[in-house]
């Protein structure tokens, strides 16, 4: 493994160690975030679901890509808190298996599947997406639910993923991309590296692996103004933290620029794309 790889590796842990401290925050909270730690996505310009409602939403974008079968065993690869591994197995009697690189997020997942009473069917573990625990050709499907954007070596990723996948498998995929003249991913994370939406169809074919279907969906994952205003004044004291967890450009799509500056229409905020493919 490389050294730049590792050193990602442990970053991406710390960042998500602490944004996952900053979600339990959030879910204390009486607003209506919910328990995903990914954006949301809204039908069209007349949809008024809060933010939990919002990342269901999405969460049920990614299940129609990923067209799971009843007893199929899925790799969630970036489990975050677990919530979409656990929505994944209760709309679709499947066994998942999530992986992470926070140890917190990891301990957080298994609780929450403890609780569920899903234990039996959800398992979580630390793990390295650049070096899977898994045999070859041992899973069903898998999806990557915004976790790829973290993984500077990609094409390495999707291959470790290929490889663990049986001949046929579905792969969905949750990422955001670079849009030219968004000026995206901003400094301020060390743990973004985005492409470009042109750039997934060659990934894809470097890692062995068949993209069926790709749909810019990013008109569908700003977060409207009236749900920015609410999650202001909770997470603005906490701005600097999510910074660095994921982002100025996310934070900004989340809840709005810093009092005092301005950022041109679509400034600075990431394309996002949901993709299903297959291994041969």
């Amino acid at each position: 493994m490389s050294t730049a790889a590792q050193s990602n590796i442990a970053q991406v842990g710390d960042r998500y160690d602490e944004f996952s401290a900053l979600h339990a925050v959030l879910s204390d909270s009486d607003l209506p975030v919910g328990s995903n730690l990914h954006l949301g996505y809204w039908n069209d310009e007349h949809d008024e679901a809060d933010l939990a409602t919002a990342t269901e939403q999405l969460t049920r974008q990614m299940l129609k890509r990923l067209a799971p079968r009843p007893g199929q065993r899925i790799l969630d690869v970036g489990c975050g808190v677990g919530q979409p591994a656990m929505s994944l197995a209760r709309a679709c009697d499947v066994e998942v298996h999530g992986i992470s690189v926070s140890r917190r997020q990891v301990e957080q997942a298994t609780a929450r599947a403890n609780e569920a009473g899903l234990a039996d069917r959800v398992r979580f573990e630390y793990a390295n997406a650049m070096q899977l625990p898994y045999a070859d050709a041992s899973f069903d499907a898998a999806w990557l639910f915004e976790s790829l954007i973290h993984m500077p070596e990609k094409e390495r990723a999707l291959k470790e993923v290929a490889r663990v996948l049986k001949p046929g498998s579905r792969l969905a995929v949750a990422d955001m991309f670079h849009r030219p003249g968004h000026d995206w991913p901003l400094e301020g994370s060390e743990i973004v590296t985005a492409v470009d939406l042109d750039d997934y169809q060659e990934l894809f074919d470097r890692a062995g692996l068949r993209l069926l279907e790709i749909d810019d969906v990013s008109d569908h994952t700003i977060v409207p103004l009236p749900i920015q205003t609410k999650l202001k004044d909770l997470l603005a004291p906490h701005r600097e933290a999510l910074v660095r967890a994921v982002g100025e450009g996310l934070v900004n799509q989340l809840i709005g620029p810093e009092e005092g500056v301005e950022v041109r229409p679509g400034g600075g905020l990431p394309g996002y794309v949901l993709i299903a493919g297959e291994r041969p």
